[in-house]
């Protein structure tokens, strides 16, 4: 049997794993022979092992196994010990030192003080100034001799904790490898003719993912939104990807394949608890129930690995891009150049596209919920690259404004991303009154009606003539007792102006021109039976 030496040449990461591709060439010799990927990861999927290869050779049997290996002796775990003892003893000498030299300052400091500070009974210090400088000299020198020792013996003290560290592990390893396992995958081929034999080994890993994360970089003056596409990849998958192709994949291979089938759904009469029975535990029970079909059909399912295509030299101050593969049901990007991921879950990004795009521009506000004007952009992604949802970086003339989000967006597709606020649209919303209205008489039901009233303010402080839409809304009635009632503005059918949908909410529309200011009347009323109470206004 002879191991395989392999590098790692293409990694395919998903939202959440990796496909890892091992390379191995050797020459051989025509005959049969078993070859070993050996020291694969832990976290491999081992119903995800497949292996092809380039070479005029027959693969026959593959098997993943998992092997312990063989348990140290126990004269090196004797060893071990005696020196992790020795050197304890080693530290502990230091340490000693090192309090009897600080106890030797202590006291140089206390002759000191008596010297210069003697006490109404104590004979007053010798002021001839030769005596007075020998004392000084000897006690400057002792200090700067005593400092220095423990100087040097807090370096020594550091050294032998480093050996003290190194020891402990070593003893750790020897302890784990009782119970460590090694993955490994073994591969029976016949060679026809003495030559040259390329094999690929890929697998799936687990902790390993990238997120979409994009620059938005805004220009007033020319409406253009250049787009910057990144993907952040981290892995703590126990191997680094060292110089190896990256692809990226919108395929969930977590999910399943299949669409889950529907079941009867039946409903009773609730049985009335006994005593002694837990309402808590039927609760449990019922969403076990409940989820158990869809956990049932929760099987990996992965989509064949494509040809992968390398970008070739990239030219200076060029940003590398990926080139975009759509598949059936999910689309690979293919990233320039050789990537080095380590397995710490640090970042590691890489661009995936950067393009201009025209850009439509608008301010949006919600007066009651927020007093600021968000500006917001609509774009039309005329690229191949499908936008997965992720977290925006704002930049606006070249400056960075805001952190926001972007929704998933397919190619062609028109979308709407917000840039942050600009406080030169001024948006106010005042409570102007509330009013109660009595209707009803001796032989007609007494109801009340409650009236609202709001104002609406927006002023264009802007040089420029701008488009801004305002949100607002109604309250939704639950009871076919209580009417809600649109007083102002008129609303008949949606317009340019106004705008109301199924959840009541409306929307207005302007275009104001530099320091142009409206008003928006708003006033709506709640009618219902005068013994009701209503909740949530």
């Amino acid at each position: 049997m002879q191991t395989l030496i392999s590098h790692i040449s293409l990694v395919t990461v998903f939202p959440n794993r990796a496909q890892v591709t091992r390379q191995a060439t050797l020459t051989l010799p025509a005959g049969a022979h078993t070859l070993l990927f050996d020291n694969l990861p832990a976290s491999i999927d081992a119903k995800s092992v497949q292996v092809s290869g380039v070479g005029k050779a027959q693969i026959g049997k593959v098997q993943f196994r998992q092997v312990f290996p063989e348990p140290p002796s126990d004269e090196e775990s004797k060893n071990l010990q005696e020196q992790k003892i020795a050197q304890e003893i080693a530290i502990r000498v230091l340490q000693e030192k090192i309090k009897r030299l600080q106890k030797q300052k202590e006291l140089l400091d206390g002759i000191a003080k008596k010297i210069t500070n003697p006490t109404e009974n104590a004979t007053p210090a010798d002021l001839n100034p030769t005596n007075w400088l020998e004392m000084l000299n000897f006690y400057q020198n002792q200090l700067a001799e005593a400092d220095t020792q423990i100087l040097e013996t807090e370096q020594q003290k550091r050294k032998q904790d480093e050996v003290l560290v190194r020891l402990n592990w070593q003893l750790q390893q020897i302890s784990s490898q009782t119970t460590h396992r090694k993955n490994q995958v073994l591969i029976e081929v016949e060679i026809r003719e003495e030559g040259s034999l390329t094999l690929s080994l890929s697998y799936l890993v687990q902790q390993a993912w990238w997120t979409p994360v994009y620059d938005l970089r805004v220009s007033t003056e020319t409406k253009q939104m250049q787009i910057v596409y990144k993907a952040t990849i981290q892995q703590q998958t126990g191997e680094a990807w060292e110089d190896a192709a990256l692809r990226l994949s919108t395929a969930q291979p977590a999910i399943s394949g299949q669409q889950p089938e529907l079941s009867a759904w039946r409903i009773n009469v609730k049985p009335k608890p006994t005593p002694h029975q837990s309402t808590f535990a039927g609760g449990l029970e019922s969403a076990r129930q409940m989820f158990q079909p869809a956990m049932s059909n929760m099987m990996p399912v992965m989509e064949q690995e494509e040809a992968f295509y390398d970008s070739g030299a990239v030219p200076d101050f060029e940003i590398a891009v990926a080139t975009v593969e759509t598949k059936a049901t999910s689309v690979f990007f293919n990233i320039a150049g050789k990537h080095t991921v380590k397995s710490d879950k640090s970042d590691h990004q890489v661009t995936i596209m950067q393009n201009d795009f025209s850009a439509h521009f608008r301010y949006s506000s919600v007066p009651k919920l927020s007093t600021y004007s968000y500006l917001k952009v609509k774009v039309k992604n005329e690229t191949a690259y499908p936008f997965l949802a992720g977290e925006t970086n704002v930049f606006l003339d070249n400056n960075f404004v805001a952190h926001a989000h972007m929704g998933a967006v397919a190619p062609t597709e028109d979308f709407w991303t917000f840039l942050g606020i600009d406080e030169s649209m001024k948006v106010t919303h005042k409570f102007v009154k509330r009013y109660e209205k009595k209707e009803g008489g001796m032989f007609t039901k007494k109801v009340k009606i409650w009236v609202y009233e709001y104002l609406i303010t927006i002023k264009n402080h802007k040089q420029t003539t701008e488009e801004i839409v305002i949100w607002d809304q109604l309250p939704i009635s639950s009871n076919e007792q209580i009417k809600v009632q649109l007083l102002e503005p008129i609303y008949k059918e949606d317009s340019d102006k106004l705008r109301k949908n199924d959840l009541e909410y409306l929307e207005w529309f302007f275009l104001l021109k530099p320091s142009e200011e409206v008003q928006i009347p708003f006033k709506f009323s709640v009618e219902h039976p005068q013994e009701l109470d209503i909740q949530g206004l």
